[in-house]
């Protein structure tokens, strides 16, 4: 039998979940800010600016439900193993001031694994009856029929896969200059052990 879940524990996830892509557009904004190469740095905040977005439209939707006290505190736990990820990688990107190429194809695997770990835990949101009892919630708040509020969070799963498309092709271009380099000058791969 499934259990039906208390409306306050959604607005609480929500607005976790608001939370967690703020604080993804920052991570993506900081680490375009430290990285030199355009294309490179205009797909980064590319994904920045999607996040900021996500957190927009979900903050709304929190605020179109019953108001719960909550606090940001119990956010990791209800978030999970991308809360995690987007902390490590944000105090790892605080700690630099330029980001360089190879740091940046190593921060690259964690970067993926967090996008992966979103468009997760949305598409297990989704499969939940949660949606239906927070489209009743809003409808008997406001009487506005909010049956498309599935599409408002297939709409941010849609948006969670050409990330990792962005971030695969940021690795391609990585991989490229790397083997130019190496091509150029065979030495350079030595050059960069004895700095």
């Amino acid at each position: 039998m499934e259990r039906k879940r208390d409306p306050s524990d959604i607005t609480r996830l929500i607005n976790c979940l608001s939370v967690f892509e703020k604080y993804t557009a920052l991570l993506f904004k900081n680490l375009a800010d430290k990285v030199d190469l355009l294309l490179v740095k205009s797909f980064l905040l590319e994904i920045s600016i999607d996040s900021q977005k996500h957190s927009v439209l979900l903050k709304g939707v929190s605020e179109s439900m019953p108001k719960v006290d909550w606090n940001v505190k119990e956010c990791p736990r209800k978030i999970g193993d991308a809360w995690s990820i987007i902390e490590t990688c944000t105090k790892e990107i605080a700690s630099m001031k330029k980001i360089d190429e190879t740091v940046l194809s190593a921060l690259l695997e964690n970067l993926a694994t967090l996008e992966g770990a979103a468009g997760e835990e949305y598409n297990v949101f989704v499969q939940l009856r949660t949606l239906e009892l927070m489209a009743d919630e809003i409808k008997l708040l406001y009487g506005v029929n909010m049956e498309n509020l599935k599409g408002i969070f297939t709409k941010i799963i849609e948006d969670e896969e050409p990330h990792i498309e962005i971030l695969a092709t940021i690795k391609e271009i990585l991989h490229r200059r790397k083997q130019e380099t190496l091509t150029k000058d065979p030495l350079s791969k030595y050059r960069e052990l004895l700095k």
